[in-house]
């Protein structure tokens, strides 16, 4: 949210935020911070409330500008109200299944860090997060064995306790979904590394799972987790590596693993993604223009590019 009305701050507009209906405190506190620190009256708003509510900013007169962040069907339903209300301009920050490619050449370790950041901090649910990985077959089972040991080791649990390492789901329907989403990955005959189940005791809690597609068509390589999970899938060479990449509506983000920095400029502007990262991925530079190609979006953040979207771009022809 704060990248929204930063954007329209540095723009000089005002904005109104409707947060998600399952986190409604966090931006009354922000505002609350925002007018301590001097904000007008009027140029931060909050309102609170469903999906109903945000149609209605979305259809009113006073609106010039929508961004939204979230799934792909709702941010449909948003450029769609949007342009039904006087073609109101609209930024669309959507889903993501983000392909995590490692070449042969990679370090097991370093590759297993990667991994971890990619696919775990904040328990996945990052739209950037990595959900799909690609290794080259001579290399999968030392990198999963490694990868599965590293797991055992979190310590899940309250994310206001310091020594927890791995915190909970962010609601019951996303908790629902993901169990949903174990029972067809078992029916569908992939191989279960570590997790796929509930963490007993109160809270949203799922282990950090690590599955093995046993092919491309898996669910749990095309369909957004937004949540710890790593769907692996073992490639023979860089081309199926390439393919595999772009096989997918998405195209929020994805990173390459190599330690031959020429093979990575080459297939960097092969993938399809709004983001590539090299040896890295999930962290983000507010210099760096982020969005989405294909289905994850319109427009972008950060950077300057959102200017253009905040703006309306005015030419001035003069006779004199």
């Amino acid at each position: 949210a704060v990248w929204k009305f930063g954007s329209a701050l540095a723009t000089g507009c005002t904005s109104i935020i409707k947060p998600s209906e399952f986190t409604p405190l966090t931006l009354l506190r922000v505002a609350e911070l925002a007018r301590e620190a001097g904000l007008p009256d009027g140029v931060l708003n909050v309102l609170n409330g469903g999906g109903d509510v945000g149609r209605q900013l979305i259809e009113h007169d006073g609106t010039a500008k929508v961004s939204f962040t979230g799934s792909v069907p709702t941010g449909i339903a948003v450029g769609r109200t949007a342009l039904g209300a006087k073609l109101t301009r609209f930024t669309l920050e959507l889903g993501g299944k983000n392909s995590v490619g490692f070449l042969k050449d990679v370090d097991a370790d370093k590759a297993v860090a990667g991994i971890m950041e990619a696919g775990f901090l904040h328990q996945g649910q990052i739209c950037a997060a990595g959900e799909r990985f690609f290794v080259h077959r001579s290399r999968q089972d030392e990198i999963l064995e490694k990868l599965s040991a590293t797991l055992s080791t979190l310590r899940i649990g309250d994310p206001l306790d310091d020594a927890s390492q791995f915190g909970p789901l962010s609601n019951k329907p996303h908790f629902d979904k993901l169990l949903s989403l174990f029972s067809q990955a078992r029916t569908e005959g992939c191989t279960i590394v570590h997790g796929a189940k509930p963490v007993d005791g109160p809270g949203y809690f799922v282990e950090p799972t690590v599955l093995v597609a046993k092919d491309a068509k898996a669910a749990l390589l095309n369909e957004e987790t937004f949540g710890p999970v790593a769907t692996f899938l073992a490639y023979d060479d860089e081309e199926e590596l390439l393919n595999l990449f772009n096989d997918t509506p998405y195209g929020l983000s994805a990173s390459l693993w190599t330690n031959d920095l020429g093979k990575a400029l080459n297939y960097v502007p092969r993938i399809q993604a709004g983001t590539v990262w090299v040896n890295m991925h999930t962290l983000l530079d507010p210099a760096v223009p982020f969005g989405g190609a294909k289905q994850s979006g319109l427009g972008r953040e950060f950077g300057s590019a959102f200017i253009d979207d905040y703006t309306e771009l005015k030419s001035v022809i003069i006779r004199h």
